[in-house]
């Protein structure tokens, strides 16, 4: 691909930012799609992150942003207008500018992990769903998967406040599920997630112990820059086993939607 005056930035925000690898994904979508853009990453410090917000809003051709790890929260509150799935959450990881001048966010997250886990036939509604991970991709999955049905749903994170205000966002949400922090739910479920950074590097303790798994369940690890040794632990038991990448995949199509500026139900934020 000739980079131009003409093509239109991408800018992915991340911190650190050495892992990032979504550019060689992205970069052959946008060119298979026949749009002139490009995906480039910035490493911003998440103190930094309204202040670079604000600058790159002066960027003629900017066409949209994308946020990872750790920025969705903080990216939510600096938008003016929310897709339901960025206001049910409170994350966003996917901006764009509206015409007043203010930034819009959606979160594409949970609807990519639903529609690859779909396609890959590891999601039964009918068996508990078990998620490592409470931040910003954790939060989306989680209600992704509650609004797919799925009828029990167990979370756990290094930092127990954030389980406790997920869980009394679903709860408030999802009146008829249950959802809970019990980790031998391991043990029952059909499907474990990581949706934690752990798995970047190969020396990062394993989320959750694949050994505890009943036969038959799956293990989705969302870490789409490597295999994982989470990975390579669940395939080692016979488990069904899938990467980050097909959530990636299935998530680009809204991401390019939203980028294009094709017309979707915007809110107010609260």
């Amino acid at each position: 691909m000739e980079l131009t005056g003409a093509t239109r930035l991408v800018f992915i925000l991340a911190h650190p930012i050495g892992h990032v690898k979504a550019p060689r994904v992205y970069n052959p979508a946008f060119a298979a799609a026949g749009l002139d853009w490009f995906q480039v990453p910035m490493g911003v410090a998440p103190e930094d992150l309204g202040a670079v917000l604000a600058q790159l809003a002066r960027v003629t051709n900017l066409q949209g942003i994308n946020l990872t790890i750790p920025h969705k929260a903080a990216g939510h509150a600096l938008c003016r207008w929310l897709t339901r799935e960025a206001r049910s959450t409170g994350m966003v990881n996917t901006l764009r500018m509206e015409a007043d001048g203010q930034w819009a966010g959606t979160n594409s997250d949970g609807i990519g992990f639903v529609g690859a886990a779909r396609a890959n036939g590891l999601l039964d509604v009918q068996r508990p769903v078990f998620i490592a991970g409470a931040g910003g991709a954790g939060t989306a999955i989680a209600f992704a998967l509650a609004q797919e049905g799925v009828r029990e749903i167990h979370l756990v994170d290094s930092e127990s406040g954030r389980v406790d205000t997920l869980l009394a966002a679903l709860r408030a949400s999802f009146p008829g599920i249950a959802v809970g922090s019990d980790r031998a739910a391991l043990k029952r479920a059909g499907l474990a997630v990581n949706a934690t950074p752990m798995g970047l590097h190969s020396h990062d303790p394993l989320p959750l112990d694949p050994a505890l798994l009943p036969e038959g369940a799956a293990l989705f690890d969302i870490i789409a820059a490597r295999d994982t040794e989470l990975m390579a632990a669940a395939q080692a038991r016979g488990l069904r086993v899938l990467g980050g990448r097909p959530m990636i995949d299935h998530q680009l199509a809204h991401q390019i939607a939203f980028w294009r500026g094709d017309a979707m139900q915007l809110e107010p934020s609260p």
